[in-house]
Formats: C-alpha cells, sequence, structure tokens
C-alpha cells in the first residue's frame, strides 16, 4: 500500500506534495470546470509530476449531471469524463473516478440501470487505455453510494470499482466497517478523511487520525482483501485546510498513518478466509 494525498496540478502544489515526503497525488477536477482545458495542459502537468518525482493515484469529477432528465447521456458533461481518461491514459493514472446523478421522479432501478449503461459506456473507452473506473461513496449528486446502489449496479457492470471514504458513511449514520467488510474487494482506490459524530452533529472535518474512525480496523479490512493501491488523505474542512494549522494537520495525518503502511506487502495474495466462504 501507499500513501498519497489531493492536490493540485500546478508546479505549486506538487512540489508540496514531494515536500510532504509522499510519492503519489490525486487530482480533483470537479463541476464547474472544463476537463478539456485541463487535458490540454497534461505535458506541462507530466513536467510538474516528473520534476517532483511523483505518480498519479486517481483522477476523480464529482457532482456532475451525467444523465440528462430524459435518461439519455449528458453529452457535455460525459466529453469532460472521456477528457480526464485521456488525462489518466497520458500521466499514468489508473483509476478514473466519478458518479451518476439520480433523475428526478424514476424509479430507483431505473434509473441504476442507466447509472450501469453510463459507467459501461465509460469502461468500454478506459479500459483499452488502461484506466479504471471505481465509483465514489459520496451521495453528492451520486445515486451508487452504498450497499442499494452497489447491489444494482455493480453485477450490471463488471469491473467498475468503488472509492471508498470512510466519513461518508459515517455521516449518513452508516456501518462503514461492515460496508468496507463486504465491499472490500471492489474498493480500487480510497480516501483518508477523518470525521467526528456528536450525535446528529459533525464537527468540522479533522485530520484523519485525529478524529473517531477505527483506522486500525479499517486498514486491516483494506489488507484482509489484499488491497495494494494508494490510502489518499483528504483535508477537507476550511478550520484544517488553511495556514499553519492545515499544514500541521497534514503532516499529522502523514505521520499518524504511516505505521499502517505497507509498502512491500511480499506475503499479499494469499486466500484471505471470510466468513460465508467456501474452503
Amino acid at each position: 500500500m501507499k500513501l498519497g494525498i489531493i492536490s493540485g496540478w500546478d508546479a505549486r502544489g506538487l512540489q508540496q506534495v514531494r515536500d510532504y515526503g509522499l510519492d503519489y497525488v490525486e487530482f480533483c477536477i470537479n463541476v464547474g470546470t472544463d476537463a478539456k482545458t485541463v487535458l490540454a495542459r497534461a505535458e506541462e502537468i507530466k513536467a510538474n509530476l516528473s520534476a517532483n518525482h511523483l505518480k498519479v493515484s486517481s483522477i476523480g469529477r464529482w457532482g456532475t449531471d451525467r444523465l440528462a432528465p430524459d435518461g439519455s447521456f449528458n453529452a457535455p458533461e460525459h466529453e469532460n469524463d472521456l477528457a480526464l481518461i485521456d488525462l489518466c491514459a497520458a500521466v499514468g493514472c489508473p483509476i478514473f473516478t466519478c458518479g451518476c446523478n439520480p433523475i428526478a421522479d424514476m424509479p430507483f432501478a431505473k434509473n441504476a440501470k442507466l447509472a450501469a449503461q453510463y459507467f459501461r459506456a465509460l469502461m468500454d473507452y478506459a479500459t483499452p487505455k488502461g484506466v479504471a473506473i471505481a465509483v465514489y461513496n459520496c451521495d453528492w449528486n451520486n445515486l451508487i453510494y452504498d450497499r442499494r446502489g452497489w447491489d444494482a449496479v455493480l453485477d450490471q457492470a463488471p469491473g467498475l470499482g468503488i472509492k471508498y471514504d470512510t466519513s461518508h458513511c459515517i455521516n449518513r449514520n452508516g456501518d462503514y466497517l461492515m460496508e468496507m467488510f463486504e465491499y472490500g474487494k471492489h474498493i480500487k482506490h480510497f480516501h483518508l478523511k477523518g470525521t467526528v459524530r456528536v450525535q446528529d452533529f459533525n464537527v468540522p472535518d479533522p485530520p484523519a487520525g485525529m478524529d473517531g474512525i477505527a483506522w486500525g480496523s479499517v486498514f486491516a479490512i483494506l489488507y484482509a482483501h489484499d488491497y495494494k493501491a494508494v490510502a489518499s488523505i483528504e483535508p477537507h474542512s476550511g478550520t484544517w485546510t488553511r495556514g499553519a494549522r492545515g499544514d500541521f494537520g497534514v503532516r499529522f495525518t502523514i505521520d499518524y498513518m504511516r505505521k499502517f503502511i505497507l509498502e512491500e506487502d511480499t506475503d499479499a495474495g494469499k486466500k484471505q478466509y471470510m466468513p460465508g466462504d467456501t474452503v
């Protein structure tokens, strides 16, 4: 497993990632940004990555309307997704992360079927380029974020993965350890984001490790599912993303998480028997 962080793709952002002693960076190119303008900078991005000896773990796009109200593909947003898959291929990134929006007044099963069609179209485009597709488990304009969605879509889109973030499950009052236990084999990218719930209230997300998540159990489940990709730090709340406190928070998480990271996992790949397995 490797440790990385979400950052910008300009020289300054990537230099900061290197200064943190990390080898992997994640890019989030969300709703409102023309992905084609970022793709046009692919050579510049590659040069910045090379200068800082960094690799890209994931490129993602959150919040967009990928389906039009009639269920057809939203052409401009579909083109943005294809452009980001091209960017993945250009910079050597193995994962493109996205979601699929719910359509108002459409039954869940039909909406899920359309989402699966959308994901399959992305996979058909991405697979020859060496890029996998993962659906994020955030409900920001996304129908496929928990077991209901995964059960409806994963079988219809074989090979589709999950980008998992424990905080989203916690903030829906779900059982994140059970979700990871049951669906861990589908996890292709993982976020490290701290969160604290006090009854029904959310404390502005602190650095991962300074929070209420059982990180030892989280990593135990990831290793049980032979997860070998990147655990990517996501600094989140305004309380912890600015100035000296922001820098302190990132360094705190890096120091805290390093004890869980076995980078050269030479014993991985052995069969891990889980309850319900046939021996």
